[in-house]
């Protein structure tokens, strides 16, 4: 976790503290991937049957119907081709694992979305001003509500795996949010249907478009929010910098505070790093200790790498880093995974390195 140099000498101690709560392959991945592979199944059974159909009745409708499915199949492939290399274990070049590969899909997944949501709003605008083209009500109703039960039931299932998830999976949520906006968009067309059929009203489909388009549209702005802010490396919105920094400032032991970071790598998991300056009479690993604890219990940081930098000791060039965004008498706090010091977390696991040495960045 410290990507500082060392150079090794007899004056300063150091520590560093990492509690690991990973869940690499656990069962909450597993319900993901297999979430998404039974909606996969069932969106890509019904693009066949669909295709199949329309190709011998020649409907138009179904074979537009089935283009649009095409778009969805591909969507879940993404997330679960996302969710399967999420899992792979950690390497020497890749030392966190992929486990940001879901975010990068649902990312992905949510600009597809948005740039759908445009196209849709410019065809409604057009079909409003230029009259809309006759619509086959029948076929139409009928395939639109064929396509609702099986994207209701494949959110359904995403739904429930992303509920019972250890946090929010921004992949499974975007995946999500594709079957709902589909599904809205069945509902939608089944209403234009009625309306065309009973109501003489061409224009009711264009209308159901853009209201169906905004609320999308609401829809994949949350996912392409929260997706960007882990791929930008953000500390969690829960979580204030200043908020751990003056916590771990207030330890007893503990003079000073620098070089904090939080950040977020994927699948909720959070990761925390700082800079600890003692007062003369403390004991480093009790100090280590405490932090670890504080971290852990109060703010729910089950991972974190915390130096240990004894009084009397080199002076920490660090407390001036350009990254870390402070002055001298500033402090920074970085944020990870869940953090289980005593061990008890799924590969949990508690360093806590006191071997004197000096230190220099």
């Amino acid at each position: 976790m410290d990507a500082h140099g060392h150079d090794h000498g007899p004056r300063h101690g150091h520590g560093h503290g990492h509690g690991h709560g990973h869940g690499h392959g656990g069962a909450s991945g597993l319900d993901a991937r297999r979430a998404l592979a039974l909606a996969l199944g069932l969106n890509l059974v019904y693009l066949v049957v669909e295709l199949v159909a329309g190709l011998l009745t020649g409907s138009l409708a179904l074979l537009s119907d089935a283009a649009h499915m095409v778009s969805d199949v591909a969507a879940l492939s993404l997330a679960l081709f996302a969710a399967h290399w999420a899992r792979r274990p950690a390497t020497g070049s890749h030392t966190y694992g992929l486990m940001r590969a879901e975010v990068l899909g649902a990312f992905v997944n949510a600009v597809v979305l948005l740039i759908a949501c445009l196209f849709i709003f410019k065809e409604a605008i057009l079909r409003l001003f230029e009259g809309a083209p006759p619509v086959a009500g029948w076929p139409v109703f009928g395939v639109a509500t064929v396509g609702l039960l099986v994207n209701l039931l494949s959110a359904g299932i995403l739904w429930r795996s992303d509920r019972h998830a250890h946090g929010s999976n921004l992949n499974v949520r975007g995946a999500l949010v594709h079957m709902l906006a589909d599904a809205l968009g069945s509902v939608g067309a089944m209403a234009s249907a009625l309306f065309t059929l009973f109501g003489d009203f061409p224009a009711a489909d264009a209308l159901a478009s853009v209201v169906i388009g905004a609320m999308v549209l609401y829809g994949t702005w949350g996912i392409l929010r929260d997706s960007t802010h882990v791929l930008l490396e953000a500390a969690p919105a829960h979580l204030r910098r200043d908020v751990v920094r003056d916590a771990l400032a207030a330890l007893e032991g503990v003079a000073s505070v620098h070089d904090v970071h939080v950040w977020t790598i994927g699948g909720g998991q959070v990761i925390a790093t700082a800079h600890l300056g003692l007062t003369p009479a403390a004991a480093p690993g009790d100090v280590l200790a405490h932090a670890q604890t504080l971290l852990r219990e109060r703010f729910g940081l089950n991972h974190s790498t915390l130096q240990i930098e004894p009084a009397g000791g080199l002076s920490c060039r660090q407390v001036r880093c350009g990254l870390a965004g402070e002055t001298s008498t500033g402090a920074h706090v970085i944020e990870d995974a869940p953090d289980e010091a005593d061990g008890s977390a799924e590969h949990g696991h508690a360093h806590d390195h006191r071997h004197p040495h000096g230190h220099r960045h």
